[in-house]
């Protein structure tokens, strides 16, 4: 499938502008192009942050913040097979949007 047809797809989805979800085409190009498991991890990590992006929260920044670290932790488990500390895990996963990690 098509990139862009499909980050389309989960931005009208999530209820997200094309805009505010283009940022993630290099994501959605990269696990289009890898073995699926890793294309399922990936896709999850950008169906998460739309989905972050989609709620009413302020965004004061931390939202953001949220889906990057969400990011980061997903690719550098497909790269390094890393498994976070606990501490990132916690912060990752028990703040006031919901599980990202």
């Amino acid at each position: 499938m098509d990139p862009e047809t499909l980050l389309n797809q989960l931005c009208e989805r999530h209820g997200v502008s094309r805009n505010e979800g283009y940022r993630l085409l290099p994501l959605v190009r990269w696990a289009l192009r890898g073995p699926d498991d890793t294309r399922e991890k990936i896709l999850a990590v950008v169906e998460q942050t739309l989905a972050m992006r989609a709620g009413n929260h302020e965004n004061d920044g931390t939202l953001e913040l949220a889906a990057d670290r969400a990011i980061l932790a997903a690719v550098a488990r497909v790269l390094h097979d890393w498994t976070p500390s606990t501490g990132l895990i916690d912060t990752a996963e028990d703040d006031e949007y919901g599980e990202v990690g």
